[in-house]
């Protein structure tokens, strides 16, 4: 199901310190977008407002042209499904029994662990090429392949909206692939797709266009092109590099220039 998701001059307050300020974006079905940023620039509060976790002190969320306050918790799960990687441990379950959570969205009674959703759950392990998880006990994983676990949680509930924060963190290079370009493909087969990354130059290559938070304000948006700049790098990020894009590969090449501490500072620590 395509589904447009749009955020509306949102403000996210805690005490005297504004986490979110005026945010605005939109994507359509069919579409991938990336939020990056600095740490605590409010990339993760932002999703936490579009699944509902906590609410918008101002402005709105428009999920499908309606309000997201209007729906009812079992018609939004069935809409936007959120990857936010913060599980309780203390307890053991199955790789697969967490996988299968994912499925009571769609359930109309109380017995829902069918052969169907089992099925479910074993195609969005294969897919991320996890299949070697389903029977571990998933306090026994390491992060990388918790997150595995908990984004095929999230595909599992097959909804319109996917929102993922950080879905690629503590994953080698080729597993980073691997759920990249999951992600692209369903994106192209009609699912909006919102994620949080640290890796700009894998936001750049697989996302349509991206978003910049820095201090909870957004400060740039559009095609990453246009966006991933050394300038922006500079400005935001406080890194002094070169970005040069490859028009062959279409990928950005980003190469921070050297620092140097300046001397005497470090000494004590030798």
């Amino acid at each position: 199901m395509a589904c447009s998701l749009v955020v509306d001059g949102i403000k996210v307050e805690l005490g005297s310190s504004r986490i979110l300020d005026n945010v605005e974006i939109s994507v359509g079905g069919g579409d991938m977008l990336a939020i990056i940023g600095p740490n605590g620039s409010g990339k993760t509060t932002l999703l936490r407002c579009i699944s509902r976790s906590i609410y918008p002190a101002s402005g709105a969320i428009i999920v499908c042209g309606r309000p997201a306050r209007e729906y009812s918790n079992s018609e939004y799960s069935r809409i936007v499904s959120a990857m936010l990687p913060q599980w309780p441990s203390g307890f053991s379950m199955k790789s697969y029994e967490i996988v299968l959570m994912g499925c009571r969205n769609q359930a109309k009674g109380v017995w829902w662990e069918g052969d169907r959703e089992l099925e479910i759950a074993r195609s969005a392990l294969r897919i991320l090429n996890a299949m070697d998880l389903y029977e571990r006990d998933f306090d026994t994983l390491s992060s990388g392949e918790q997150r595995k676990v908990l984004i095929a949680k999230s595909l599992a509930q097959r909804t319109g909206i996917i929102l993922l924060d950080e879905p690629v963190a503590y994953l080698d290079m080729k597993h980073k692939l691997e759920v990249m370009t999951v992600l692209r493909e369903l994106a192209d087969m009609g699912k909006t797709v919102l994620l949080t990354l640290h890796e700009i130059d894998l936001a750049s290559k697989y996302c349509e266009n991206v978003v910049v938070l820095s201090h909870g304000k957004v400060v740039a948006a559009g095609k990453p092109k246009e966006v991933v700049t050394s300038e922006l790098l500079r400005s935001v990020y406080g890194v002094d590099a070169v970005v040069k894009w490859d028009e062959e590969i279409d990928y950005p090449v980003i190469v921070p220039r050297s620092r140097r501490i300046p001397k005497g500072e470090a000494s004590c620590l030798v």
